[in-house]
């Protein structure tokens, strides 16, 4: 199996990132299905590849296409089935009708390329994004909902946020067609 391509940059970020403050929880309805988390990582763009908007995101909606690298690191989990799963490289393409306040109607492929703790490859994962509606100054959320449809954590649901660690206040005024950023995917049944 291949060595992680980017295992001395994963440590780094994960050592950084489990720094960071955890957002709070959403409240519970009384109607919400009870969910299994299976596996929750940190999530960052590297510094090589940000996440990309063609045509760029502006002030108003419309339709773009979004792609990027995302580093998964400090995966911890509370199943069994995905324990050996530490990190990975998450490459995915999505298209949403997306404006600087939020984005709808997401659909896209991707693919997980997992890695265990001795930093060798442990399987792959196919994902399909699709999210109804983000609202969030953040477009590039639209890359971090969805299901794994075939390989490891299979028939899970992932959903994600992140935080952007570059500079997004032009958005409206010029446009955005590329950001960084941090934060947090989980992984349930």
């Amino acid at each position: 199996m291949p060595v992680h391509p980017l295992m001395p940059v994963a440590a780094a970020l994960a050592a950084v990132l489990a720094t960071a403050p955890a957002p709070a929880p959403a409240p519970a309805t009384a109607s919400a299905t009870v969910r299994q988390t299976l596996l929750t990582c940190q999530v960052a763009t590297t510094s090589e590849r940000p996440i990309t908007f063609s045509p760029p995101v502006k002030l108003l909606p419309r339709t773009v296409t979004a792609q990027a690298g995302i580093v998964l690191t400090g995966c911890a989990s509370a199943s069994p089935s995905a324990a050996h799963l530490r990190s990975g490289i998450m490459n995915v393409h999505s298209t949403g009708r997306a404006s600087c306040a939020g984005v709808r109607d997401v659909r896209g492929k991707g693919t997980i390329t997992w890695y265990g703790a001795d930093g060798r490859q442990t399987g792959v994962s196919t994902v399909r994004p699709s999210v109804e509606k983000v609202a969030g100054y953040n477009p590039g959320d639209m890359l971090l909902g969805g299901r794994v449809t075939k390989g490891a954590l299979a028939g899970s649901s992932l959903a994600g946020t992140a935080t952007p660690t570059s500079d997004v206040n032009a958005c409206a005024t010029k446009g955005l067609s590329a950001v960084h950023g941090t934060g947090k995917i989980t992984f349930m049944t």
